[in-house]
């Protein structure tokens, strides 16, 4: 997040008392929620869904009276939740999304670049398919930017636990992809 955005952990209070407050969070965390919830297997028009039904549910909360700490984490977590649920509901897996996303990455520069992008996505794509659900979870948690205290949050572990796995994982890539 840039320096000019919102804290990591906004208080709901804080979050409740200003529309544009409400405004500013989506704004800052549409778009990584969006990618967290491809990277997780949902197509784009479904994670549309799910980050749209997350900021509602959120609003449903404040309304409600619940105060949870910490925003970002509470809206990662309600994402995390549901896209889950569509997961088992319609059986998706990991590897097709990233594999197509991944490959509509490449710039076109000459039919060789394309070629050696292409495979070292591939490779990277075989790489993240290896590791375990957690190691995975927490891996794009991170790379979405939340650290390891809020990824504790959204799945439910220990900080101490995330860090582990964060480290295998980074380690497990690194070594697939000869790193």
């Amino acid at each position: 997040m840039s320096g000019e955005g919102l804290p990591f952990a906004l208080p709901f209070s804080r979050f409740a008392a200003s529309a544009r407050e409400g405004a500013n969070l989506f704004d800052e965390l549409r778009k990584p929620l969006l990618r967290y919830l491809v990277s997780l297997g949902l197509s784009a028009d479904e994670a549309q869904d799910v980050v749209q039904d997350a900021f509602l549910s959120l609003h449903r909360s404040l309304t409600a009276g619940a105060s949870p700490e910490n925003a970002r984490a509470w809206l990662f977590r309600v994402a995390h939740n549901a896209a889950r649920n569509r997961q088992k509901s319609y059986h998706h897996r990991f590897a097709a999304p990233l594999e197509s996303e991944a490959l509509d990455l490449t710039d076109g520069a000459t039919p060789e670049r394309d070629v050696l992008k292409k495979e070292r996505y591939r490779k990277l794509g075989a790489a993240i398919r290896s590791l375990t659900d957690s190691e995975r979870e927490c891996l794009l948690l991170r790379a979405e930017g939340l650290r390891y205290r809020e990824i504790g949050e959204v799945l439910g572990l220990a900080t101490s636990t995330v860090a582990g796995i964060v480290d295998r994982a980074v380690k497990k890539l690194a070594e697939k992809c000869n790193v």
